[in-house]
């Protein structure tokens, strides 16, 4: 009989039960929302407070965008197909971390409410505790596609918004974040909630590839035709582990996340041997039966890593690189595809450059790229451990080896790596006693942990980086030589920011990814950010464009105020003069010399070079007399 009530007559009815009579509005709204409301009142939110759009803090945004670049990346391509499908029709798309904080978001051209313009923005804590009841609180909690519209919200500010939201899971089962989108006007619910679906969906079809299986394999119904499902995956490693499973396979074998190790005679009963077998003759699809008694048709699934037999046999560096990395300067790109290659024949990988540069970020790459990318990437920093600690994280350490050591003993970071990538990072700063054991096994390929002589068989790939010179290092005894030799197999330098032969488009093209295509940059700056010295290189050119979205307005152009103070200051700009004309020269040269690029770059209007100089007009004319220089 609900179903006969109008859907907004059914939501008024559910307030009132729950607000005025203190009933559960059973069967009269979605349950999650429900559930979302009895949160809400059990944390004694006001359905009449105000709402505040709060954002983090600027080292927050860059933890969260850090600590959810694997789901920024994921959901790049998905979430701008999906803007520009429902821009039209007055929906904004908004990509939240689990916690409901915005990572992304697209506000439509459409939108003129200033509420829905002031939530979708980068950094805003959208969260239930923040803002009350969401369509993403809800699809996050109850892990599953959620409608909410209008009264459904829990306060009263929020009636305005009209919201469909689907939860991305990984592989590993985890709830990720979730996918929205919203509008002012009515929902058409079932084409909402179809569109978040399919975009969600997506979203975690790229997730299951990014794990680089040796082997995808998807379930199907029919033993003819192609009655594979895209959506039913399973991800398997070069001996049969299960690498990750798409959220419907979770659905069918009752497994809500993968804690411990599985394999696939776990899920089926069919060898893994057989399988590779029966692909490897061409016999697709493969009959095999889990051990709950259902039967599928298992067919492979082309990710662009899989391999017809367990020797992995790889694109060519170059190939592979053009296709996924860009690393906005040839010159990287030409040293990554031959560090690629030497990877490929097992020689170390040592990158050189200053803080900031992107080593981290380029170690990581290297290994997506390498023959060993579904193995574990393992990355230590050797200047942040204290060396009495040091050792035991690499080498892990037995049952009993000291006191306070783990019962049962634990694996150090080399033993983790086993199958993947080691990265050492800032190795320069390695205790010397620690080089040795390192060099050794390197040499032997075995490791044995703290309080125990039997050694264990290991095999990882090593990645290791340094702003120091290790060759002076050696030279003054603070280096290993013969350790040098054993890390150097190819070396990488990464250049300063200032040093790319490209840094008008790299810089655009960061402020495009950090800002998912939202912003766009004013000429002026631009140009302060291309004159800046960057000391802190790629990480504080990011932090500043970051700094620039954050309290630029909602659909502002970046100008060259919204900048970090030391970006904008006239101190700054004498240093990319100095840069520029590779003269240092007295203070007086270096000021006139600033200001006649000003003024030039500005076509002679005072004013505009002022403001290009971030000083005032009368300012400038000052230091015309003062410097004799006569204006037009």
């Amino acid at each position: 009989m609900q179903d006969l009530i109008p859907a907004d007559h059914r939501r008024v009815k559910a307030r009132e039960a729950f607000f005025e009579h203190g009933q559960i509005p059973t069967g009269l709204i979605d349950d999650a929302i429900v559930h979302s409301w009895q949160r809400c009142s059990a944390a004694s939110k006001n359905v009449s407070e105000q709402v505040h759009f709060d954002t983090v803090s600027r080292t927050g945004l860059l933890e969260l965008m850090d600590s959810n670049r694997i789901l920024l990346e994921a959901a790049g391509k998905p979430l701008e197909q999906l803007g520009q499908t429902v821009n039209g029709a007055g929906y904004s798309v908004l990509l939240t971390d689990d916690k409901g904080v915005a990572l992304a978001a697209r506000r439509s051209g459409r939108c003129a409410n200033t509420l829905i313009n002031g939530a979708f923005r980068q950094g805003v804590n959208l969260s239930e505790a923040s803002i009350g009841t969401s369509a993403m609180s809800c699809a996050v909690s109850e892990r599953r596609p959620v409608l909410v519209s209008g009264v459904e919200h829990y306060l009263h500010a929020n009636r305005v918004f009209n919201c469909a939201a689907s939860p991305i899971v990984d592989p590993m089962g985890r709830v990720l974040g979730a996918i929205d989108i919203t509008r002012g006007n009515p929902l058409e619910p079932g084409s909402a909630l179809s569109l978040v679906q399919q975009c969600s969906a997506r979203v975690e079809r790229q997730l299951m590839g990014m794990l680089s299986p040796w082997l995808m394999v998807s379930l199907g119904w029919e033993m003819h035709g192609h009655g594979a499902s895209d959506d039913l995956l399973v991800a398997l490693g070069p001996d049969g582990q299960v690498l990750g499973l798409s959220p419907r396979v979770r659905e069918l074998t009752g497994l809500a996340s993968t804690d411990g190790a599985l394999c696939f005679q776990d899920l089926f009963d069919l060898r893994f041997d057989e399988l590779v077998d029966g692909l490897r003759s061409r016999k697709q699809p493969i009959a095999a039966r889990m051990h709950s008694g259902l039967a599928f048709s298992l067919r492979t699934v082309d990710t662009g890593t899989r391999k017809s037999s367990r020797r992995v046999v790889s694109n060519s560096p170059a190939q592979r690189l053009s296709e996924s990395t860009n690393f906005g300067d040839p010159a990287i790109t030409r040293q990554v595809t031959v560090a690629t290659r030497a990877m490929d024949k097992g020689l170390p990988v040592l990158l050189l450059g200053e803080t900031g540069t992107g080593k981290e970020v380029m170690a990581t790459s290297l290994h997506k790229e390498s023959t060993l990318a579904s193995g574990n990437f393992v990355a230590i920093n050797c200047a942040a451990i204290p060396e009495s600690l040091i050792e035991g994280e690499l080498f892990g350490h037995a049952d009993g080896a000291y006191t306070g050591a783990r019962r049962g003993g634990a694996p150090g970071k080399i033993e983790q790596a086993d199958g993947g990538t080691l990265f050492l990072d800032e190795i320069g700063d390695m205790p010397l006693a620690l080089q040795s054991r390192l060099l050794r096994v390197l040499e032997t390929r075995e490791v044995t942990r703290l309080g125990s002589v039997t050694p264990k068989q290991v095999r990882f790939q090593l990645i290791c980086a340094t702003h120091r010179n290790l060759s002076e290092a050696a030279r003054s005894g603070e280096f290993r030589e013969d350790l040098l030799y054993r890390i150097k197999g190819i070396s990488v330098r990464l250049p300063r920011l200032t040093e790319r032969s490209d840094l008008r488009n790299f810089i655009i093209d960061r402020c495009w990814s950090l800002t998912q295509g939202s912003r766009e940059l004013s000429e002026d700056c631009l140009d302060g950010l291309i004159r800046y010295d960057w000391p802190g290189n790629v990480r504080e050119l990011v932090h500043a464009l970051t700094h620039a979205d954050a309290i630029a307005e909602p659909g502002e152009v970046l100008e060259l105020w919204h900048l970090p103070e030391e970006i904008t200051a006239p101190a700054t700009v004498a240093a990319g003069s100095r840069r520029t004309t590779g003269s240092v020269g007295t203070l007086k040269t270096v000021e006139r010399a600033v200001i006649d690029e000003a003024l030039a770059l500005e076509g002679g209007n005072v004013s505009r070079a002022a403001k290009r100089l971030g000083i005032g007009r009368a300012t400038l004319y000052r230091k015309f007399k003062t410097a004799s220089i006569g204006g037009d």
